[in-house]
């Protein structure tokens, strides 16, 4: 019923979320400028930023010691008129600096900063935007804004406007504020920034819902429960205005979000009073009319990369004791150690920094000259011509131009992928020679107070060529299309940090919520093993009830289908002793921007490998829950197909462990591994394990046929069966010495393997009568298993055993070994046997087959265990255990 229910909701809400909020905007903006003459209309971006905000409200720009922007006041305003603004502030975090150096130089500005203001009872840090203030205002609001009840108390009395910028953007001290917070923050302010230039729709329209839903009998209740006396901070405490800004730092978009402002008469008006005296008016008495567009991540990535473009070019080794003396926590501080290296790393990279800089032009619309157009080498010339469109995408409407500008960063990105991927199989052949970074001086480093944080700073000079030639040999392209994914990632994580928020507040509007749904990685799923037999048991499922899931792939040949994506490969590598399986490594970006499209709000991922690690890097990007399906005991694995001892194994074990902390639950197979990963040893929330299974193909079900027919021997033999990859790790070895124990005491005992793996050769010099069928299809399975008279597993490696069920399934018995999935299965002395080795084993197989009247018995329990593996309720509970 549950999965039912969800088909339905999935399927008429997925696709249409970002056309809903898109469709609101519109509408909003439509209702907002009706009525109204665009004669008496001012034209003002009510919030951007140049060179004069100059600490960032970010830790790691603080303990770089970087500014937020380079942008000079006269390109700002440039770039404003360059948008049809009419009418100019300037809102520089903390300070008026630029409105009152360009007052000074006859300019006609409106004074305005963004003020860093904490909510002391609850240790949550706002920014308002404050307009129309004088110097000696200036210096007051900043003493006072350590607190917001102070500050706005101040600004009232005053009679200076203020507008809280993003509401739903705010920097907390742990969790996110309760709806309390907000709902007490209505009270006291009287307009809000409901179109924010760097936030998405889906942030700016909630704003929208929130504030155009409040009431005055809603807001009277609320100053009686919070005891709050409005008319200390307000004018008109139940007039609620919106206002847009474009939070500009970079100029690109500078106009592009903004407030048209009402005044009557405005031509006549202009007459007597300047622009700036006027927009004051109108912010005062409320005449404001939001103007932006829709859009996601697309203009913050653009700014962070134009960011990081002035970051290289500008940077300045900072001083590293400096960095750690900062009050920032410790993993900023190794953040911006890594960042500090990078960035110095860039400025040794020539080819690299003529990327920066050129693209850094292109990004403010100035359009490369002739010379460098003919420098540009031909394997580069298609990035060239990229970027000459990011020059013409400024001479487009604003939303082209944002849609055409991201665009063109992508197809930048996808390019300098393929160079690079293209080029690292030469380069890696090329490098003999390993590097490494070995005697520091930290003799020097003592002597000297200043310690530089970069790696080449303490290299003695004998060293220091070598490392510099490995270090100066790292690939253009990579660094390249690492700084764009970087942004990429960068962007989603400060737009989508305060998703729980986001979510929190739909449900208490009830509007505007984020679909359910799930994108699931897998390394393997065309592959030859039992985990893409289960993963393709699954996308028939997931297709066939069409459910808010969708799995993700990499591969050359795989065709994509309903609910199946699968994106090519950038590199491709054969895994040695497994033939035929790939470690293929994607386009991550791709994966990212898919993420994006198709309104994705959690992962699943069902292998350690790429798209595990890919994974964990989606969840941090869009702060969503991620799951992880485990498969494999790669513990067993090391030991048995690596030969690891037990420090060895250790080792994987421990980065196990902090692998699948990274992850919000765990599915697996079996008891035994979940009392493992909830041991001292892995030390996961055994509240967060949930068991699941898997189940078969409805084709394996038992069928009329004969061993001659199927095996070509007569059938009075007795088949033993293995069905699986023929490799040490699943016991196959062992097969031997169970197979000759048993022919001592049973007549006419025939072994057949179904599968081939690295341990093939060996077993056909040690058991040369066996029949070996090779790898065969899954369609032919049944006859198989109909036709044996039992299935031998003797691997202590398997998690679930999926073909102990598909054996079950068609009623053949299974004897296995006491380990993991096929004990939790296997109904000792029911539908099989279950032992702790080889002898034990053995010895079950003859009392097996020493007693012919236990054959019928055990069929009948074999499928009636099977039958306990029901598609329906596994699914149902898997989907339950999302929270889906």
């Amino acid at each position: 019923m549950l999965i039912f229910f969800l088909q339905k909701v999935y399927m008429s809400k997925t696709n249409s979320f970002q056309e809903q909020l898109k469709s609101n905007l519109e509408l909003f903006l439509e209702t907002q400028l009706k009525g109204y003459n665009q004669d008496d209309l001012l034209k003002i971006d009510l919030h951007c930023h140049d060179y004069n905000s100059k600490i960032p409200d970010e830790t790691l720009g603080r303990i770089l010691g970087v500014p937020e922007t380079w942008l000079q006041s006269k390109d700002l305003i440039q770039r404003l008129e360059k948008s049809g603004c009419d009418t100019f502030t300037i809102t520089n975090h903390n300070n008026a600096t630029s409105c009152w150096q360009l007052q000074e130089e006859g300019f006609d500005i409106l004074t305005g900063t963004e003020f860093s203001v904490t909510v002391p009872d609850f240790k949550v840090g706002i920014h308002i935007l404050t307009y129309g203030f004088t110097k000696e205002d200036e210096v007051k609001l900043n003493k006072l804004r350590y607190n917001v009840y102070e500050f706005l108390k101040y600004t009232h009395q005053k009679n200076i406007p203020t507008v809280w910028a993003h509401p739903l953007y705010h920097y907390a001290v742990g969790k996110q504020p309760s709806f309390d917070f907000f709902s007490k923050m209505a009270l006291i302010f009287e307009r809000f920034e409901v179109l924010n230039g760097q936030r998405d729709t889906w942030q700016n329209m909630l704003v929208k819902e929130w504030i155009t839903n409040l009431t005055p009998e809603q807001l009277k209740k609320d100053a009686e429960r919070f005891d709050i006396d409005v008319n200390l901070y307000t004018q008109n405490p139940f007039k609620k205005t919106l206002t847009g800004g474009s939070d500009d730092h970079m100029g690109i978009f500078a106009g592009h979000t903004g407030s048209y402002l009402y005044v009557p008469n405005l031509q006549e008006r202009l007459k007597t009073s300047s622009k700036s005296y006027l927009a004051l008016e109108a912010i005062r008495e409320h005449r404001i009319i939001p103007y932006g567009g829709h859009q996601n991540i697309e203009k913050l990535t653009i700014a962070f990369l134009d960011y990081i473009f002035q970051v290289a070019i500008n940077f300045e080794k900072p001083d590293l004791i400096r960095m750690v003396l900062h009050k920032g926590n410790t993993q900023d501080k190794l953040i911006a150690v890594l960042l500090s290296n990078l960035f110095t790393e860039l400025k040794h990279h020539k080819t690299t920094m003529k990327f920066i800089k050129l693209f850094h032009k292109v990004f403010v619309g100035k359009s490369p000259n002739k010379l460098t157009k003919l420098a540009v080498k031909k394997t580069f010339k298609p990035i060239f011509n990229e970027a000459l469109n990011i020059v013409k995408a400024h001479h487009i409407e604003p939303a082209e131009m944002t849609s055409n500008f991201y665009r063109s960063i992508n197809d930048i990105n996808d390019k300098l992928n393929g160079i690079f991927f293209k080029r690292l199989q030469k380069k890696i052949d090329k490098t003999s020679n390993e590097i490494t970074i070995e005697n520091f001086n930290f003799e020097n480093m003592i002597e000297r107070l200043e310690f530089s944080p970069n790696l080449r700073d303490h290299i003695e000079k004998k060293q220091k060529k070598k490392v510099s030639t490995f270090l100066d040999g790292l690939s253009f392209p990579f660094l390249s299309s690492t700084l764009i994914f970087g942004t990429n990632f960068l962007s989603s994580k400060v737009l989508y940090n305060n998703r729980e928020l986001l979510n929190e507040f739909s449900d208490e509007l009830g509007v505007l919520k984020h679909p359910k749904r799930m994108l699931w990685l897998t390394d393997t799923f065309e592959d030859k093993n039992g985990v893409s037999k289960a993963l393709q048991e699954m996308h028939t499922e997931i297709k066939r009830l069409n459910l808010p899931i969708d799995l993700l792939v990499c591969s050359d040949t795989l065709k994509a289908d309903e609910h199946l994506i699968v994106i090519k490969p950038e590199l491709e590598i054969e895994i040695p002793n497994y033939k035929g399986q790939s470690l293929r490594i994607p386009n991550i970006n791709k994966i990212h921007k898919l993420f994006l499209q198709n309104n994705y709000d959690r992962i699943m991922s069902s292998t350690e490998g790429v798209m595990g690690f890919i994974s964990i890097i989606l969840k941090n990007a869009f702060t969503v829950p991620a799951y992880f399906y485990i498969h494999t005991d790669w513990i067993m694995f090391a030991r048995k197909n690596i030969g690891m001892d037990q420090h060895q194994a250790d080792k994987v074990r421990r980065l196990l462990r902090v692998f699948y902390k990274n992850f919000d639950k765990l599915f697996v197979l079996n008891n035994d591994h979940k009392k493992w990963l909830a041991s001292n040893e892995m030390e996961y929330d055994n509240a967060k394990i949930y068991k699941t299974g898997h189940w078969v193909s409805k084709n394996f079900t038992p069928v009329k046929t004969d061993k001659e027919a199927v095996f070509n021997i007569s059938s009075n033999q007795k088949v033993l069966l293995y069905v699986g990859r023929l490799s040490k790790e699943k016991g196959v070895m062992d097969i031997v010495s169970i197979y000759h124990k048993v022919a001592k005491e049973v007549d006419k005992v025939q072994v057949v393997f179904v599968g081939t793996g690295p341990a093939e050769g060996q077993l056909k010099q040690e058991l040369s009568e066996a029949l070996f069928l090779g790898w065969v299809d899954s369609t032919e399975l049944p006859a198989i298993y109909s036709a044996s008279d039992m299935l031998v597993l003797p691997s202590n490696f398997d998690t679930f055993g999926l073909v102990v069920l598909e054996a079950l399934s068609c009623g053949l018995p299974v004897g296995a070994y006491k380990a993991k999935g096929p004990k939790d299965i296997i109904e000792h002395k029911k539908c099989g046997y279950v032992a702790s080795n080889a002898n034990g084993l053995s010895k079950f197989i003859i009392q097996y087959f020493e007693n012919p009247s236990l054959k019928d018995s055990f069929k009948r329990n074999a499928l009636k265990r099977a039958s306990e593996y029901s598609k329906d309720e596994i699914m149902g509970q898997l989907i339950k255990d999302l929270n889906l």
